[in-house]
């Protein structure tokens, strides 16, 4: 075989390693993340506190809390407080993005960007990076809203698994402390 046939085959075993390996990640590219991250962090800054949560179409009643840290340019989100399977979501702006780490009661961790809702509130969508998994298809939280209402908060996670979403939680949170919570605490 001569030395130009022999470079022809390399060259073409390299581009097919690497279409292999550039397509292989889903990382989700998002055209419509939020621009302003100073407003989306001050609408998570105002859940600072403890909430009572209610999961839709279930009487279950969870803990939900809401930690200002890193002179107040960290929000860490506690999500079922009161059980062993609680979770974590830390949110944080970086470079213009505001972004969330979730930790997961699955043990996975989805990364989470914001985007437009054209509502004011807060939706997060999945990059596509879940740490703790072998590929993006396995069960996840996709997609993560917080909805604010008349009497509260209204928040939905968005479970994913193999291309699309099969499901989702819905809590509605009340402030511990409000007449609602005060009732809620009462029957628990």
């Amino acid at each position: 075989m001569n030395s130009k046939t022999l470079l022809i085959k390399h060259l073409i075993l390299l581009l097919i390693l690497i279409s292999i390996s550039g397509c292989s990640n889903k990382k989700t590219e998002f055209q419509d993340s939020i621009t302003n991250t100073e407003d989306a962090m001050n609408y998570l800054r105002n859940l600072e506190g403890e909430w009572i949560a209610t999961l839709e179409n279930d009487n279950s009643h969870y803990g939900f809390e809401y930690i200002l840290s890193a002179r107040d340019n960290v929000i860490i989100e506690r999500l079922r407080t009161d059980i062993p399977t609680e979770m974590l979501t830390v949110y944080n702006v970086e470079h213009n993005t505001l972004k969330a780490s979730h930790y997961c009661q699955l043990q996975n961790q989805p990364k989470l960007i914001a985007v437009n809702s054209g509502g004011g509130d807060i939706n997060l969508l999945c990059t596509g990076e879940v740490g703790n998994t072998s590929n993006h298809d396995e069960f996840h939280m996709h997609g993560y809203h917080i909805l604010n209402t008349d009497t509260g908060y209204i928040v939905w996670m968005d479970m994913y698994k193999d291309g699309e979403i099969i499901m989702n939680n819905r809590y509605e949170l009340f402030r511990v402390d409000s007449e609602k919570g005060r009732e809620l605490i009462s029957l628990k």
